[in-house]
């Protein structure tokens, strides 16, 4: 007999709104149906929450709705949109596109001649790429403070900046209330994993409230953590020794983060006095039986009802953060929660719109407590930004995109297809490194060989910044100064290019960026030289608005490339499978690496709770650019070889038509970019829809040797979804080679409809 579960509202003490825990149907725990959760209802009012209550119920006992495609059922059936959202919501895992969402409150301008161009800014973390944004609309850093800089990660979500409006309009979407749930639940539990190991306050809320990769940090939005002091810290190399008999003066903690900690003490407290008895003392386990005692620890952790009530006590007091806001609109979901913000102001309110719109981005740490920055998705504004370089009322219309820092705290493999995604929605992608470190950064080679990889090298533009600081006694002049930058960009494409992708596409980026390099120096006016007087101020202003106009001016240029030939390359797919084989063992070997199962030089071991955490995502659905990425990993390596086989076709139709290599290069690019953008989609299938019941029983293991165990069933999802072609028959592999080949064939019908339609309008 099937199982009936019931759904109780309640609302714990000194909270205002009310949560919904049942045990859902539709969800695993271990290996039975019915995993505990626990949802707000949006509402403080008592009578509305026991009426949602008793709709829950009725919808657990409608068993013929207990399915994903239900959810359209059940809101015919006249179930409420709360509870069919609480229901259903997450459920499918297809993240919600918060870009499109941002479309549809504030759309970009059109894409094409006679349209601001748009520009994608990448660079990693520090490089100055925000800084370099600032300049490029004409952002003053000392009043409008706007987009936020620091050396620490501060970019971490996408920033569209659209240049030439007469007014200011911004649209700002949200991480879901479930997305911000699976974050705090994270931190929630690293929290607890390091109070269970009895370490100091100071630690324990260091991982509740500034997560490692420096995104979700809630530190942000509920307020720092200051651990007592009594005297003055020690000094730094970097600092003036403190005064004689100087004392810091301790900031009084919240009594909000306080009562969370005392929450933590007594679910880390609860978890070894349940734990201990069966497994052994903590202190006295070593290794492997240390590592399985905190794993089952964490777990009875999570499972209780004290970690569920603190994280409805978060959940409730990053929700009251939203109601500080003294403009704009909201767009809520059906229980309530803030899905995106608008407003619009006249062009006359710069200050005024700026200081709203910072409340999503800033990270002073004055403001820390009240800002909204680790929940935000994405921001657009648009307005009347422009640099001091560009006279009054001469055109300026340009769409600028900021990214996350790339290559920040973990080391990935390859390039998230997030922001692959973006490449096809722009006409230009300008690269900022530093200039001083020569291009050596992992995430340099990683973005050339995307953008090699994927087509759309002719859309590169390298921006060196730093380059006040590349000195040496080898470099006299300032045109040493660019070739010793350039040296460094020329051999990442001569080695990494040329060896991961192909020597090819490596020619052609040479090519590419010996016209589309650009150097700067001085970016932060805050770090000019001390000698410089105002003269000297004024002076390089106009020297650096120059450069910066010859770079737009670029942008421009290179936003309108010429039409293609009507021309289509032929090819052999019977080589197809070799390129599919080769493409599998690459994804084989950067995973069985970060399994520990084979050594890789460059690739290190992924510890086994990152493995866990991993597993956790992909059985949830629920991604947050967390450092381990197979998705990513096999749409990289696929790209990088289906580049090398696009390369070479067998001949061209029609066989009389002569080309020149440039355009039959810039056909290529263009087969390259309609196969990756197929690639997503596909590797998100193969790797995580069709297996996700596998990834569900690869995280649920418990127990002696269940990191072993999880690690194992890891591998075997990834043998089975990324089969390896042999010379002998295997329907499975076989289907693998047929997917890839149907892609390529995707790519080519559509070369040809654009082949004929150029031929007929000429």
């Amino acid at each position: 007999m099937t199982q009936i579960y019931t759904a109780t509202a309640k609302r714990n003490p000194g909270r205002k709104g009310y949560v919904i825990t049942f045990r859902h149907p539709l969800k695993m725990e271990g290996n039975k149906p019915g995993k505990k959760v626990f949802k707000g209802l949006g509402t403080e009012d008592e009578a509305v929450a026991k009426h949602l209550e008793a709709r829950m119920n009725a919808l657990l006992v409608r068993k013929d709705l207990h399915s994903v495609g239900s959810r359209a059922d059940a809101l015919r059936d006249g179930f409420e949109p709360a509870i069919v959202e609480i229901f259903y919501g997450d459920l499918d895992p297809s993240a919600t596109s918060h870009r499109a969402l941002r479309d549809r409150l504030l759309a970009l301008p059109a894409m094409g001649p006679g349209h601001a161009v748009r520009t994608l800014i990448l660079g990693n973390s520090g490089v100055g790429k925000t800084t370099l944004l600032r300049r490029l609309i004409g952002s003053d850093a000392a009043r409008d403070r706007f987009p936020a800089t620091s050396t620490n990660r501060t970019t971490t979500c996408e920033i569209e900046i659209v240049t030439g409006r007469a007014d200011y309009a911004a649209a700002v979407t949200f991480l879901s209330r479930h997305q911000v749930q699976q974050e705090v639940i994270e931190s929630l539990s690293n929290a607890v994993l390091k109070a269970i190991e009895s370490a100091p306050d100071e630690i324990v809320m260091k991982d509740l409230l500034d997560d490692t990769d420096q995104r979700f940090r809630l530190k942000y939005v509920l307020g720092g953590w200051t651990p007592p002091s009594s005297k003055a810290a020690p000094t730094s190399s970097f600092a003036g020794a403190p005064k004689k008999g100087a004392t810091s003066v301790g900031v009084e903690n919240s009594s909000f983060l306080q009562e969370v900690l005392a929450a933590i003490r007594a679910i880390a407290a609860d978890a070894r006095n349940e734990v201990e008895p069966i497994l052994g003392i903590l202190n006295d386990l070593m290794d492997e039986d240390r590592n399985y005692a905190l794993d089952e620890m964490q777990r009875e952790g999570e499972g209780s009802e004290k970690f569920q009530d603190t994280v409805n006590a978060i959940i409730e007091g990053i929700e009251e953060r939203f109601t500080r806001l003294y403009a704009g609109k909201f767009t809520k979901s059906s229980t309530g929660w803030p899905e995106a913000w608008t407003w619009a102001a006249k062009g006359s309110e710069r200050d005024a719109f700026l200081k709203a719109v910072r409340w999503f981005c800033a990270n002073n740490r004055e403001e820390w407590g009240a800002l909204l920055t680790p929940l935000v998705t994405g921001i657009r504004v648009a307005g009347p930004f422009r640099p001091e370089w560009v006279s009054e009322g001469e055109s300026y219309e340009h769409v600028f995109v900021d990214t996350q820092g790339l290559d920040h705290e973990k080391p990935t493999t390859e390039l998230s297809s997030e922001i692959t995604s973006i490449f096809g929605q722009v006409q230009n992608i300008l690269f900022v490194e530093s200039g001083k470190d020569s291009l050596k950064s992992q995430s340099a080679r990683k973005v050339m060989e995307a953008i090699a990889g994927a087509g759309y090298t002719a859309s590169l533009t390298v921006a060196l910044t730093h380059m006040d600081l590349v000195v040496g006694d080898d470099i006299p002049s300032d045109q040493d100064r660019k070739d010793k930058a350039f040296s460094g960009l020329r051999s990442l494409v001569t080695n990494e290019v040329s060896q991961n992708v192909s020597r090819e596409a490596a020619r052609q980026m040479a090519v590419q960026l010996q016209s589309s390099t650009f150097y700067l120096g001085y970016l932060d006016a805050k770090k000019y030289p001390d000698g410089w007087d105002e003269d000297d101020r004024a002076g390089f202003e106009e020297s650096l608005g120059q450069d910066l106009r010859q770079l737009t001016e670029h942008l421009v240029i290179r936003a309108n490339p010429q039409l293609l030939q009507p021309s289509i390359p032929q090819y052999s797919f019977e080589s197809l499978g070799l390129a599919v084989r080769e493409a599998s063992v690459a994804f084989r070997e950067v995973w069985e690496a970060r399994l520990g199962y084979k050594r890789v030089e460059g690739i290190s071991s992924a510890p086994w709770q990152s493995i866990k955490a991993m597993s956790r995502r992909y059985a949830e659905g629920w991604f947050d650019g967390y450092w381990l990425r197979p998705i990513d990993t096999l749409i990289s390596q696929t790209r990088n070889v289906l580049s090398r086989f696009l390369e070479v076709p067998l001949h061209w139709l029609p066989e009389h038509k002569k080309m020149t290599d440039e355009e039959r290069a810039a056909i290529i690019d263009r087969l390259k970019r309609l196969v990756n953008d197929e690639l997503t989609a596909m590797s998100k299938t193969r790797l995580w829809k069709q297996p996700q019941t596998r990834w569900q029983g690869a995280y649920e293991p418990s127990g002696t040797g269940s990191t072993f165990v999880r690690k194992q069933r890891v591998h075997e999802l990834f043998v089975t979804q990324v089969p390896v072609p042999q010379s002998i028959s295997d329907r499975l592999a076989q289907a693998w080679v047929d997917e890839i080949k149907q892609v390529v064939e995707r790519a080519l019908t559509v070369l040809r409809v654009e082949a004929n339609k150029t031929s007929t309008d000429a």
